[in-house]
């Protein structure tokens, strides 16, 4: 009998499914990058999460390959001519691998913690302190005198969103597609008359992915800009190219990844849309960099345009950044170093324990336009008290210079709550302030909304002494009152537009006015117009008042505030 050999039939080749497995572990890790895009700088945190999760792959990816080649490169699994062989390329590594990764694994977590600890408050409290320089000045002075009200931004963010929605909404070939950026900025932009003049300014953005892809070959049409001192929207549509670059947008055109693959190691502080004084759109960004350790006491370091329309990037220092920049400093940043300044000026072991002359920024910040610039202010409190001020600081938002004024009196949230309770049969809700100089006294402007967000009255409300406040339907009457408060309070000894007079009722007239009641008193000789005030309920015909006049309309209507029975 003769034996046949039976052949036996070749292993299956495991290269195949080891390189398939590499591949995908490759494009994995190429994906997470692409979507969460960390700058690759050891000073961010960004950076060593994704550092974290690589090395999480390569370890994953050894056990893997290792059982897909055998039990942990324990068989010699050969590739095509020219390749590695697992046996003998990687027999030594299979059991200093575990040790290899665990020993680069502490050596980043110890790093990482030295230089955490490094650019702590507690060892590097001066380097915090002293990134800023604060100059003082005299309120009296440093801030111009405010001659008339009409002109100051005292739309808040919220208010704005409401009239840019509205201005969308009657865009019938807009609304459907597209709607207003959330985000607001606050620029000082030459209006038709050259001079600068507050606007907000945001993006419309695509609605949703779908329909981006329908509208991408043309881009975003326009921006909303709205006058934050006339409480008018307009939206600005764009001639010829369109805003490409969006936030919205997807893949190559999408603001966060263009700015990452034009800048690979930048660490993006808050990005900003504006426009320059021609109306062209662009995206400004700050690059932080930290002063203290591996994380520690970041600051601007360097400020990005990129053309909304064209993708186009430039980069500069803080002080060359051209002029129609105006946010490179953002309010959260001014506040958070101005706050290391108060706290740790004295070191950190005062800052924590007895505190001595440990000042803080208020919870919130506002915008005042000086000239070309936007400043940010805010009310700067003692750690022992949350209730009272004893100044404000100003901050050139475009470069970072502060001023510090000493003023004391309420912080910005007392004057609100004085402002809401003057109309508390109303329930109206006060906006946070803006900061004015009126005779030489601090005085918070604001305006109060009713529950749908509407500008419904405005207030003012002296700094020293919160109960001199003020309200009215107008500016110009509520500045007219404001200062004859002021003048019978005694703060202000003399206000020559403000002229008192006298005169007999024969007549009273209430009348309501866009949801406010107004009164009118006619005499013998003239016809009186006022705010209503529980005073008035005490005039009867016959009686004898007092006032303030501010002007007299077309009609010949004298508009008078302060209307007392004498």
């Amino acid at each position: 009998m003769i034996l046949k050999n039976k052949r036996r039939a070749p292993k299956k080749s495991r290269a195949l499914p080891i390189a398939l497995y590499l591949i995908a572990a490759v494009l994995f890790v190429g994906f997470v990058y692409y979507t969460t895009l960390p700058p690759m700088n050891i000073h961010s945190g960004a950076f060593w999460t994704f550092l974290f999760f690589l090395g999480i792959v390569v370890t994953v990816s050894y056990y893997v390959v290792g059982v897909l080649s055998g039990k942990i490169f324990t068989e010699t699994v050969r590739f095509p001519s020219g390749m590695i062989d697992f046996q003998t390329s990687m027999g030594g590594v299979k059991r200093k691998f575990p040790r290899i990764m665990a020993g680069i694994g502490l050596a980043a977590v110890a790093f990482l913690v030295i230089g955490s600890i490094a650019g702590s408050q507690m060892l590097r409290a001066k380097t915090y302190s002293s990134l800023i320089t604060v100059e003082d000045a005299d309120f009296a002075t440093g801030i111009e005198e405010t001659e008339y009200v009409t002109d100051i931004a005292l739309m808040d963010t919220a208010s704005a969103r409401i009239i840019g929605a509205r201005t969308l909404g009657t865009l019938s070939d807009l609304v459907s597609q597209y709607q207003v950026s959330y985000d607001y900025t606050q620029i000082a932009m030459k209006d038709a008359t050259g001079e600068p003049h507050p606007f907000k300014v945001s993006p419309l953005e695509y609605e949703s992915f779908f329909k981006w892809v329908k509208n991408r070959g043309a881009g975003i049409p326009g921006y909303v800009k709205v006058d934050t001192v006339r409480f008018e929207a307009e939206f600005v549509r764009l001639t010829g190219e369109y805003i490409r670059y969006s936030p919205s947008a997807y893949f190559s055109k999408n603001l966060t990844r263009a700015l990452r693959f034009a800048y690979p190691t930048a660490i993006f502080g808050n990005v900003c849309f504006e426009v320059d004084d021609d109306g062209h759109p662009y995206w400004v960004a700050p690059t932080m960099k930290p002063h203290a350790g591996l994380f520690g006491a970041m600051d601007v370091d360097k400020v990005v345009t990129l053309d909304a329309v064209t993708g186009r990037t430039e980069i500069y220092a803080p002080a060359d950044s051209p002029d129609w920049i105006d946010i490179v400093y953002y309010g959260d940043l001014i506040c958070r170093k101005y706050d290391w300044y108060g706290m740790l000026r004295g070191g950190w072991l005062n800052s924590e324990f007895s505190q001595v002359n440990c000042v803080v920024t208020t919870d919130d910040f506002g915008y005042k336009i000086i000239g070309n610039d936007v400043y940010i202010f805010t009310g700067v409190t003692s750690t022992a008290s949350d209730e009272a001020n004893v100044g404000f600081i100003l901050a050139n938002s475009r470069t970072g210079d502060y001023r510090f004024f000493s003023v004391a009196g309420a912080e910005e949230y007392s004057a609100m709550s004085a402002a809401e309770g003057s109309v508390q049969q109303y329930g109206y809700r006060a906006s946070f302030p803006s900061l004015v100089n009126v005779g030489g006294e601090a005085t918070y402007i604001m305006v109060l909304k009713d529950a749908s967000g509407i500008v419904k009255m405005y207030s003012m409300v002296n700094v020293r002494n919160y109960n001199i406040v003020v309200t009215s339907t107008t500016q110009e009457e509520v500045f007219q009152k404001y200062k004859a408060a002021l003048k019978q309070s005694g703060a202000v000894q003399a206000v020559d537009d403000v002229v008192p007079g006298t005169a007999a009722v024969r007549e009273i007239v209430y009348v309501v006015e866009n949801g406010s009641t107004v009164v009118y008193i006619k005499s013998d000789t003239d016809i009186y117009r006022t705010d209503f005030s529980e005073d008035l309920l005490f005039l009867e015909p016959g009686d004898e008042f007092s006032f303030f006049e501010m002007d007299v309309t077309e009609a010949g209507v004298r508009r008078v505030f302060n209307v007392k029975k004498k």
